[in-house]
């Protein structure tokens, strides 16, 4: 199923509850990737990721570094176990830095070993206060994975493809950037800005998978497996405000071809012309 195809999900949103964007400026952190893009995955086997390095800036002053792996959480700037420095290419803390690049590989190569896909997240604090977040998905890929180029008549798994997509919805109107919108939305409840996803077309399927299926669906025969043993839903109820729906995986049963979206964060505001629900999502298809 192409892009064009699954410009899928209007998928979502919303309403809020409360909390403005800060306004941007210079003397706030970024998080910024070098020679890559953040929203793009990174995928290489076991053990084989080269440079995979990401610049820190924070004119105020690092307070706090976190880096995070599904539970595990790491601060950088304050841990007192040296041994996690090499991980990210450091030779020292990094508290009260104005400007460090972290390489990521030997923390990949080290600690990711299975095949699936994992996503790293980076959070810096900087001494005024101020937030900076961003992450980055990384696939480990299986010796099968790894041959699935030579196509399905060598017998080999066809790899989905992934995407990283961007929503917005403020107050009645459309879903943007995308044309059109295979589900619909109606809000539920106001103060988490429950909404109520559906398909648009009766004729396709909704399903809400686990959330730690996302790491092992990497394939089309995995995401069919994995359909067929489910059942479809009418409706799927998402609480947007406070990042609500990260975490969230769904998958759509379209005549097509299948789709499997996990959602990465949400976000609401209230302005005088309506609220603003802002979905981030990865889309496997």
């Amino acid at each position: 199923m192409t892009w064009s195809r699954i410009s899928l999900i209007g998928l979502f949103l919303l309403s809020f509850c409360g909390g403005a964007w800060a306004v941007d400026s210079s003397a706030d952190p970024r998080i910024t990737a070098q020679g890559f893009s953040i929203d793009a995955t990174l995928g290489a086997e076991a053990g084989q990721f080269r440079s995979v390095r990401v610049r820190v800036e924070a004119p105020a002053g690092i307070a706090r570094l976190l880096i995070s792996d599904g539970d595990v959480e790491i601060d950088l700037a304050s841990t007192s176990d040296r041994s996690l420095f090499a991980l990210f290419g450091l030779n020292r803390r990094p508290m009260n830095a104005f400007d460090i690049t972290l390489d990521f590989a030997p923390f990949i190569n080290d600690r990711l070993r299975k095949t699936a896909s994992y996503r790293i997240g980076i959070t810096v604090v900087d001494r005024d206060g101020t937030l900076a977040q961003d992450a980055m998905t990384v696939t480990i890929i299986g010796d099968d994975a790894a041959d699935a180029g030579a196509g399905a008549a060598a017998g080999h798994p066809q790899l989905l493809k992934e995407l990283t997509l961007k929503l917005q919805r403020q107050g009645a109107g459309d879903v943007e950037p995308v044309e059109s919108s295979p589900l619909a939305w109606i809000t539920q409840e106001a103060i988490n800005v429950t909404i109520r996803i559906r398909t648009a077309d009766p004729g396709a399927g909704l399903r809400e998978l686990p959330a730690s299926s996302w790491d092992s669906i990497l394939t089309h025969e995995s995401l069919n497996r994995q359909l067929a043993e489910t059942s479809s839903q009418p409706y799927i109820d998402v609480q947007t405000a406070r990042n609500g729906a990260a975490g969230t995986v769904v998958a759509l049963h379209r005549h097509d071809g299948n789709a499997l979206i996990r959602l990465t964060g949400s976000a609401t505001s209230v302005s005088a012309l309506g609220t603003t629900v802002t979905l981030t999502a990865i889309v496997r298809d």
